[in-house]
């Protein structure tokens, strides 16, 4: 078991994905078995979560060896990643920051810490994260950006969105702008297109934030193509939904009921029940605030039908909330709308209760209120925003402004003018903070307006410089045109006269090969300079073998010149096929050839000469032909202690003696053979010194000069001697 696992692993690693066109988990490589998952990651989230515990179980399973780095990236990290940014597509943050938080280090250097810390910021609300605020998570993004190593520039690309994303959250416009910069830098730096449609979106978010809408709807406008294009249906979602909220801000309903239509049509399309209830929820708001409670309700039934199916109860708690808002606000039929309001905001609250949400419970009990005040009821109006008071955060400064006015309201209805002027102080007092909190925020937006303005304008002042300097090019540009038609018409005759010296240089060298190179064999010739015979030494002992081939000197007599012309090109084709690259082959004359290859690739010289003889056997055989050879053979650098006393041309001398000492064995024994020349060691270069060939006789005779061959014993008759 434990081989198996040690098999298995790199082969599941080797069967992977890669991410493309997605901020989450981006360029990670997806182990094969996950791929499915990956794949329903925004179709059906519950699938994905469902297929990646069956995955976790399989590893358990095998995981039987000690744990590597690279194991445990594909068994835990890489799967942890994909379940909790499925839990948070559900809205479920709890699961997926339980999965995230344990994979958080400090500090964030490699590529998975880095995404769990992306994942984190981008997908799961502060609320959902008390341990984890945003400022702490941008410290470390700020720490991840500045030390990490990663090599991966979408991540880069990814860290300066996070910072983006977390420095809108907390109204740090200047730096998420600067993070932007820096994220536009790196992709036109790097030409890599994936992550333009997030960046288009958070430059949308940038400019609402800074109450630049018409820039922001651009922005929002081309984040949105893109994604449709890419079928990006977190982002197509999220933007559609933004430019929705412009709109709505605007109070033009119509359009912004146009982007949560598609929104819904979007989701439909998937298996994610909780975002098709959310965007049947903001399509409803949206109906109310135009009037149509009717299909404000119709919207919201059908989100209830859908979420009574999946036992989400916030999200049930919160269609019972806004259908007591919708009955609230109708005045048709007004006795049965607010038995019905009354009805689902008491299960709103109820329900709320029960999940522990004081602010969403103290927004039923002031709705309830408000349907108390027109019921004539200002008692138990009364008793409901005290509690609602109890339960809202000091933070939520809206709902407690709107309590502390109704509060006023029905105390001075009920003739209690004490606690009417108390409450109504503290609605002034809460409606001078919320104001000066929204003249600080507008300051905030003006400030960065004008920044962006001055940044605009640099860059206008940029583009005009350059504009100012492409005209200069053009003129320069226009003589260098000028002085360059010019120089090609004086040049026309220059390269007509240096076209005609090229084809007659090609037809020269065109020559020059063919007579490089024998007619028939097409093997090179040894005394042709471009043929490089004499630069083949590289330090390393080489074999000279001088073959004497018989047959090749009366092919033509024996078999006609076609059938000769045809033998010889098959020969030259096999010894070029048959010997490897390492040994290089040259025709010495008509029927001698010349193998030169290294010593180390052979035992000894015989080996070498045996595997030449045992060719030409083969070759004979086939073409009918007698197959005895001779071979004589030398080493080069022949002298050991002296490896540029003699020239390759000088040691061809000597393989041409030894193959004269062999060619007297094949004829005497009509058989192949071959013979070795080889010097003693410490054989000093002076004795070589004048006529080799007599020289390298007279060394036999003394026995410096020693013979290796395959028939031993054999009386050898030398030239010189024969005079």
């Amino acid at each position: 078991m434990r081989l198996f696992t040690y098999l298995f692993w790199p082969l599941v690693l080797l069967m992977t994905s890669q991410t493309s066109h997605a901020i989450e988990l981006i360029d990670s490589r997806v182990p094969a078995a996950l791929k499915k998952a990956y794949d329903a990651r925004y179709q059906d989230p519950l699938s994905c979560i469902a297929d990646v515990a069956r995955y976790k179980l399989q590893q358990k399973s095998l995981v039987t060896g000690p744990e590597t780095e690279e194991n445990t990236v594909s068994f835990y990290i890489l799967p942890a990643h994909l379940e909790a940014f499925c839990y948070a597509q559900l809205e479920d943050y709890n699961n997926a920051i339980k999965l995230l938080q344990p994979l958080l280090k400090d500090p964030s250097e490699s590529y998975n810490d880095i995404t769990t810390l992306t994942l984190i910021a981008l997908n799961i609300p502060e609320q959902d994260r008390p341990q984890l605020s945003n400022a702490f998570l941008l410290e470390k993004l700020y720490e991840a950006a500045q030390h990490s190593k990663i090599k991966s520039t979408n991540l880069t690309i990814t860290i300066q969105l996070a910072i983006a994303h977390l420095s809108l959250k907390i109204k740090h416009y200047h730096e998420a702008y600067r993070a932007l910069e820096q994220s536009k830098i790196l992709i036109q730096k790097f030409k890599d297109k994936k992550l333009v449609p997030w960046l288009d979106y958070y430059y949308g978010l940038y400019y609402d934030l800074i109450n630049q809408p018409q820039l922001a709807i651009s922005a929002f406008l081309s984040a949105n193509q893109q994604a449709d294009k890419h079928a990006l249906i977190k982002l197509s979602g999220q933007v559609k939904q933004s430019i929705a909220n412009i709109y709505q801000n605007k109070h033009r309903f119509q359009t912004a009921l146009n982007f949560t239509s598609q929104q819904i049509e979007l989701y439909q399309n998937t298996h994610n029940s909780i975002k098709q209830v959310t965007s049947l929820i903001e399509h409803a708001v949206l109906k109310r605030q135009d009037n149509e409670y009717n299909q404000s309700i119709i919207y919201l039934f059908n989100a209830l039908d859908i979420i009574q199916d999946n036992k989400n109860p916030f999200l049930l708690s919160c269609i019972y909330l806004e259908l007591g808002r919708t009955y609230l606000s109708n005045r048709d039929d007004k006795t049965e709308n607010l038995a019905l309001a009354q009805k689902y905001l008491q299960n709103a609250r109820l329900h709320f209760s029960h999940l522990n949400k004081p602010h969403f419970q103290a927004e039923s009990l002031v709705l309830l209120a408000r349907l108390n005040m027109v019921n004539n009821d200002p008692a138990l109006a009364i008793l409901q925003l005290e509690k609602a008071l109890e339960l809202a955060n000091e933070n939520d400064l809206i709902l407690r402004m709107n309590a502390f006015e109704m509060l006023a309201s029905n105390y001075e209805s009920t003739g209690n003018l004490q606690q009417a002027i108390v409450h109504f102080k503290n609605f002034h007092t809460l409606q001078n903070k919320v104001k000066a909190n929204l003249f600080e925020l507008q300051q905030l937006q003006i400030s960065e307006q004008l920044q962006l303005l001055e940044k605009t304008e640099q860059q206008k002042q940029l583009e005009i410089q350059n504009a100012e300097l492409q005209v200069s090019t053009n003129r320069f540009q226009l003589f260098t045109y000028a002085s360059v038609t010019l120089l090609i018409f004086m040049s026309l005759l220059f390269f007509s006269a240096l076209n005609r010296n090229k084809k007659l240089y090609h037809a020269h060298q065109a020559a020059q090969l063919r007579l490089s190179v024998h007619p028939r064999t097409k093997l090179p010739f040894q005394y042709v300079e471009s043929n490089h015979f004499n630069y083949i030494y590289h330090d390393l002992p080489l074999y000279y073998a001088l073959l004497n081939v018989p047959f090749l000197s009366q092919l033509n007599e024996l078999l006609g010149t076609d059938k000769a012309m045809e033998i010889e090109q098959k020969l030259g084709q096999e010894l070029q096929n048959s010997f490897s690259n390492d040994i290089d082959i040259f025709q010495f004359r008509g029927n001698q050839i010349l193998f030169i290859t290294k010593q180390q690739d052979y035992e000894s010289a015989g080996n070498f000469a045996q595997e030449i003889e045992l060719f030409f056997s083969v070759f004979c055989k086939k073409q009918q032909l007698e197959d005895a050879v001779s071979c004589g053979i030398v080493s080069f650098p022949f002298l050991k202690n002296a490896s540029r006393a003699l020239s390759p041309s000088e040691t061809l001398n000597l393989s041409s003696l030894a193959l004269f000492a062999s060619s007297q064995i094949r004829q005497q024994k009509q058989q192949s053979s071959w013979v070795e020349l080889y010097a003693i060691e410490n054989l000093q270069p002076a004795f070589l010194n004048g006529d080799l060939w007599e020289l390298a006789q007279s060394a036999i005779n003394k026995g410096v000069v020693k013979i290796h061959s395959s028939h031993e014993n054999f009386q050898f008759h030398w030239p010189h001697v024969d005079k």
